[in-house]
């Protein structure tokens, strides 16, 4: 009897233990790339944002001394980004080019100012902030004027903020749908063992021994599965970038490997607790409700 049920119990589990990790690794892996795309997305939201310039005009009588102090100064804030000076004769040329016309020579000189050019880092360019600095800019020797588009500044917060708060709530759903759908692989996968957990605890088996093997084989699943969805990332990635040369998604290494352990970190631990709480299920119902 025994070894006729022996050659069985391999076959009804293989296929269980694979499909779980199939199904997981398949999850993960929409996962990692939903991840991508919102790291590229927030990436080019910050780099809208860093684009933002604020123009410090000096003033035409600005001493050296005074101008190297605001150029220090400049530099050591660290909510700037970005910080370039710009001649009058550089604007000049500049605006010139964009004009199509030489300017100073109908108005007989030149009327714009030398200008540091600063740009924020994303997470300050905002109206607020920038108003506050404004007038922090101007309270320095030397500085004429400090100007920036509003209109610029406004609409790219107008812009950008829906779709921030979209992307917070795709990823909560996204989370809770992962969630749910490797929960239940795993709640069916130990469903096909119900009849094996109450048979071991008939036997005695203290509780952690019953547990103990299912969760050893639940960590092995998920960091597989994470595997499995790190490698068919990693092909996307690279047909993507290096193959057709489609910069669609970030090419940050170090972003791209956090993604790779927070997946393998979630694979483990919805495949433990999942785990856990399936076979504690199985080991407190009624032998009836097995049936």
């Amino acid at each position: 009897m025994s070894e006729e049920l022996e050659p069985k119990t391999p076959s009804k589990r293989k296929p269980n233990f694979v499909f779980a990790i199939i199904s997981i690794a398949m999850i993960l892996f929409i996962i990692g790339l939903f991840s991508i795309g919102v790291f590229s997305v927030q990436k080019q939201i910050n780099h809208i944002k860093e684009s933002i310039q604020i123009d410090i005009n000096l003033k035409p009588d600005v001493s050296e001394n005074q101008e190297k102090d605001l150029a220090n100064f400049l530099k050591k804030q660290d909510y700037i980004s970005k910080v370039t000076f710009k001649s009058k004769e550089e604007a000049a040329a500049q605006f010139e080019k964009e004009l199509g016309q030489n300017f100073t020579e109908i108005l007989g000189s030149n009327p714009l100012y030398d200008a540091y050019i600063v740009n924020l880092k994303s997470d300050y360019a905002t109206p607020e902030f920038i108003k506050d600095i404004k007038s922090e800019f101007l309270t320095h020797a030397g500085v004429q004027e400090v100007f920036y588009s509003e209109l610029a500044l406004s609409t790219t917060g107008a812009t950008l903020k829906p779709i921030t708060i979209g992307i917070v709530i795709l990823s909560i759903i996204m989370l809770v749908v992962a969630f749910l759908v490797i929960d239940n692989t795993i709640r069916l996968m130990m469903y096909s063992q119900r009849f094996l957990i109450r048979s071991m605890q008939l036997i005695g088996a203290s509780e952690w021994f019953i547990i103990k093997p299912f969760i050893i084989k639940s960590v092995r699943s998920g960091i597989i599965s994470a595997l499995l969805a790190i490698l068919c990332l990693g092909a996307i990635v690279y047909l993507t970038i290096y193959k057709f040369s489609i910069p669609l998604v970030t090419q940050d290494f170090v972003i791209l490997t956090s993604i790779a352990i927070g997946l393998i970190a979630f694979g483990i631990l919805i495949s433990i607790s999942s785990t856990y709480f399936a076979v504690n299920k199985y080991l407190k119902v009624k032998l009836d409700e097995l049936y």
